[in-house]
């Protein structure tokens, strides 16, 4: 997991990672977090680019570009990585939203550790559904597919699991069984057909037979289990 912290006044930025680095110690031990930190909202631009980063922990009141400006460039290139401001005032908070932050911590952090820690408490768990992966082996090379980018897993002629993401679809030697025992392990997997495994983070919409997925794909709901699975993504979609 991969985090970066940005502020332009020093003691804050390293306050700030003291406090990241001691709940990691704490409630993550095993967890392999790095810390990234950034004077500037320029300096973490410069080096930014899509799913680079896992949570950036963001001053809102810096020299130069503003902590805000900073998020809305981010929002523009990631829109999925978990921002959390760092500020002394909750006037921002409002649009705070805009660019969907996940959370605010107050300065001065060290008169606020308990709120600090409970924010990480809620949000960390999310980050490391975020990177869960199957490592697949494909062609001789061994591939880490992210949860997230599976569509859905289907079985085509040669019996062999084709991993269906955005825009390619991965053909893996693993067997089917093993397949579908890592993957049910996530509660967002569902088995709604012989055969057939669905992501239900990419579903749009639940039909009478069918799956209607995030990129216009439809895949089959069994009769047979029609019930079940009907109950499991409305399950899914509560946070149940």
């Amino acid at each position: 997991m991969n985090i970066a912290v940005v502020d332009d006044d020093a003691g804050d930025l390293a306050i700030a990672v003291d406090l990241l680095r001691e709940y990691v110690d704490i409630d993550c031990p095993q967890a392999d977090i790095h810390i990234a930190t950034f004077a500037g909202g320029e300096n973490l631009l410069k080096d930014f680019e899509a799913d680079k980063y896992d949570l950036i922990v963001l001053d809102i009141y810096m020299k130069g570009i503003s902590g805000m400006e900073t998020a809305k460039a981010i929002r523009k290139v990631d829109a999925e990585v978990a921002i959390i401001f760092l500020t002394s005032s909750e006037e921002h908070i409002l649009e705070g939203y805009r660019v969907y932050a996940t959370g605010y911590f107050i300065k001065p952090l060290a008169e606020n550790k308990e709120e600090f820690t409970e924010t990480l408490d809620h949000i960390f768990p999310r980050l490391r559904e975020r990177r869960k992966a199957i490592c697949l082996c494909i062609e001789g090379a061994e591939y880490r597919v992210p949860y997230r980018d599976i569509l859905y897993v289907d079985i085509r002629d040669i019996r062999k699991p084709c991993f269906h993401l955005y825009g390619r679809v991965l053909l893996s030697s693993m067997s089917y069984e093993k397949c579908r025992d890592t993957l049910l392990k996530d509660s967002r997997f569902l088995e709604c057909h012989h055969r057939i495994i669905a992501n239900m983070d990419c579903v749009e919409s639940m039909e009478q037979d069918d799956f209607l997925l995030k990129d216009g794909t439809r895949i089959p709901i069994s009769r047979r289990k029609r019930q079940d699975v009907k109950i499991a993504y409305m399950n899914h979609l509560l946070g149940l």
